[in-house]
């Protein structure tokens, strides 16, 4: 019965073999679905992940990052086509000896946000969006010149740029959206109590200098977004409400236990 039944097949698989399905590679339908496309952002022998050179922050510098990192991560965090990192290797030229540049923080729209070893902008189609670099004494003055014409030229829509440092030139904070004939500076919102207030037209939001810290204000809420430290203290404030209900629960449960 089943050599029988076999032999009914073969002419099916005769047909199927020599009779292959219009416009599909090799002329064959996959039952599992067209193949996943291949990942995007893997290192390899000509990009690195690494460049060799030490990282050393002050803790002025690691705060703004962490935290601007964090809160852009989070409020994107529901969206699968931002893709959002820190201090990563952005290889922008694919000549015979691949040239990158490592922004402190970088937001790039409408590309898959999976992790990535690198960031290749011949491999994603398109450069970052957004970019913050948080200044040093040491860097201050190439972030605002060398670094900003690149940025520049391989088309980064916004570029900011922090001093955590009082000793560095003002202001604080300083930003630049990419228009038809290059970078223009923006100019401050002028919030009262706000030494420096600016648009952010990517992110939707207003990159603030309070007087002490960086702060990414949400002007459709009126407040400025949570960073690690807020987020974990609301958490901690959260928990012990929590508690605080469960205990009231047992001791009504209790009293209606004695009532009865």
């Amino acid at each position: 019965m089943f050599a029988k039944n076999l032999n009914n097949l073969l002419p099916l698989c005769m047909v199927a073999e020599s009779e292959p399905l219009p416009g599909m590679a090799g002329g064959y339908r996959s039952v599992t679905g067209p193949p996943e496309p291949p990942l995007r952002g893997l290192a390899d022998a000509r990009h690195p992940s690494e460049d060799g050179k030490p990282m050393a922050w002050s803790s002025h510098q690691a705060r703004a990052m962490i935290d601007t990192e964090y809160v852009v991560r989070f409020r994107y965090a529901r969206r699968k086509d931002v893709y959002v990192s820190i201090d990563q290797l952005v290889y922008y030229s694919e000549g015979p000896w691949p040239k990158s540049v490592v922004p402190n923080v970088f937001v790039s729209f409408d590309v898959p946000s999976y992790p990535r070893d690198i960031y290749r902008i011949e491999e994603e189609g398109k450069p970052p969006d957004w970019v913050l670099e948080v200044a040093s004494p040491k860097t201050f003055r190439y972030n605002v010149g060398g670094k900003k014409d690149l940025y520049e030229e391989i088309g980064v829509g916004e570029y900011w740029v922090y001093n955590p440092h009082g000793d560095l030139h003002d202001p604080r904070l300083r930003g630049w959206v990419l228009r038809l004939g290059g970078y223009q500076e923006l100019a401050d919102l002028g919030r009262p109590g706000v030494p420096v207030a600016l648009p952010s037209e990517a992110l939707g939001l207003e990159l603030r200098f309070d007087g002490t810290d960086l702060r990414l204000w949400d002007p459709a809420k009126s407040s400025a977004l949570r960073t690690i430290d807020e987020a974990e203290r609301r958490g901690d404030i959260a928990e012990a409400r929590l508690e605080v209900v469960e205990r009231q629960i047992e001791a009504l449960q209790h009293l209606r236990i004695a009532v009865t």
